[in-house]
């Protein structure tokens, strides 16, 4: 049955825009940028950056379940997730400044610094990721209006990851010139000034209409209850490897151009190769394909990320023999890979609306904030696998053309194999989505209506 429209056009561009513009920018240049930052620019060393980056993730594990289950838990009259959209940009993008602002310290001092500022970064950013994504559920029942918000929001991000990926290098040395870590500075300053600006103005339109009375327990309790869920861990396991697909092709692609190609000239292009043909699969390829499979998430993700399989094989053999094949079949890939970041968005809010049919509790929070930390774990766990091999082989940070065979063999395959590995996992973790039992429980809750 068709459902009624619930949602202005104004309502789901500005929840697009405060959930992709600024916001998406800062994560994008973070999850790109953050390590080479580390690196080549502050002058942390790449095991500690591993460290840190590990150490985070392991605090996520603690801190997004319990920052879901608060938000859920929140009752003010401006709503249950809406305030947060108010409360949280300001203090972030102070943060985010910070992350950035490389001070002259000592060795210890610069590591200490740098993981108090990432560990700050990851905790602010779960506080208004968390609700950001749960007020849509509350905003309609209407799943293809929800799913069109999230195709807009996801061609919003591939805007700003297209801005971030492919002119970061030339904005920081605009705005730096001889001193990358005041050009860093400001392109993060540009960011966090938009990004604070959108979610004032998404926590303005953005008006909560379903809502159910939490059930009076401990809230670990809750989360117990859910995890109790067999669909859960496969879905878990789904959110990380999609942010590992995505992860690791932007983190290392700026390594692979540098020093596997030996020419950081390329490092603008090919990233933009990468940003327009994500565009061009979100916004032109999946909505066509998920009407071919009649919205099947399981048809889709198989069918789309079969062809980034054998994208990077290819690559992984050729790829750095010949530019035009290169970009090419990276197009080929990224048009498909960069899918993941809608399918993520569609399956945690599907995921959402199937624990309220199936066990009649509204988790929204929760759920936003076990989704959250699967991708900051992808986060991890791709920076971590970065950072481990550049320490193992032998990179020295600057040196093109001097690195070792053992770097050139370990950063093309992080390139191509470790997306590929991932990607085989993606499509077997989709299987265990349960779309058939949640049409089954719309079709019942529909029928029941009509009685």
């Amino acid at each position: 049955m068709k459902e009624k429209n619930e949602l202005t056009f104004g309502q789901k561009m500005w929840w697009a825009i405060g959930q992709s513009s600024g916001r998406q920018f800062i994560t994008a240049l973070v999850s790109t940028y953050i390590l080479v930052f580390m690196t080549d620019t502050f002058g942390v060393a790449p095991a500690a950056a591993g460290v840190i980056m590990t150490v985070a993730a392991i605090w996520d594990a603690i801190n997004d379940p319990i920052m879901g289950t608060l938000v859920d838990r929140t009752k003010t009259r401006w709503g249950t997730y809406r305030p947060y959209l108010l409360l949280v940009p300001l203090p972030w993008a102070i943060v985010c400044c910070m992350l950035f602002a490389a001070p002259e310290l000592t060795a210890q001092g610069k590591i200490v610094y740098a993981a108090v500022l990432y560990i700050c970064y990851g905790m602010l950013l779960t506080a208004l990721e968390i609700p950001y994504n749960a007020v849509l559920p509350t905003m309609t029942r209407n799943e293809m209006e929800k799913n069109d918000a999230i195709a807009v929001s996801t061609f919003i991000a591939s805007i700003a990851i297209l801005i971030v990926s492919s002119f970061t290098t030339n904005l920081v040395a605009v705005f730096g010139g001889d001193d990358p870590a005041k050009g860093y500075f400001t392109v993060v300053l540009i960011g966090a000034v938009l990004m604070v600006i959108t979610n004032w103005i998404a926590f303005a339109k953005c008006k909560e209409k379903y809502t159910v009375d939490i059930v009076k327990e401990s809230p670990f309790k809750g989360l117990g209850s859910l995890m109790k869920m067999k669909e859960v861990y496969p879905m878990l396991a789904f959110w990380c490897l999609g942010c590992i697909l995505f992860q690791i092709i932007m983190a290392s692609s700026i390594y692979y151009c540098m020093y596997y190609l030996m020419n950081p000239a390329l490092i603008s292009t090919y990233m933009l190769v990468i940003s327009i043909s994500g565009m061009v699969g979100v916004m032109v390829l999946m909505p066509f394909i998920l009407r071919k499979v009649q919205g099947s998430m399981k048809k889709a993700v198989t069918y789309t990320q079969i062809v980034c399989v054998v994208c990077y094989l290819i690559l992984f053999f050729v790829g750095g023999k010949s530019i035009p094949l290169l970009y090419i079949l990276t197009f080929v890939a990224c048009m498909f890979s960069t899918m993941t970041n809608a399918f993520r968005s569609m399956t945690v809010v599907g995921f959402t609306d199937y624990v309220l049919l199936e066990k009649g509790r509204q988790m929204n929070g929760t759920i936003s904030a076990i989704g959250g930390f699967s991708y900051k774990c992808g986060t991890a766990i791709s920076n971590a696998i970065l950072s481990f091999v550049l320490a193992a082989t032998g990179y020295v940070a600057g040196a093109i053309g001097g690195q070792t065979d053992a770097f050139m063999l370990g950063i093309n395959s992080v390139r191509f194999l470790v997306p590929l590995v991932a990607t085989v996992l993606y499509i077997i973790c989709i299987q265990f989505y349960p779309e058939e039992r949640m049409r089954e429980l719309q079709m019942q809750r529909t029928q029941q209506g009509q009685e």
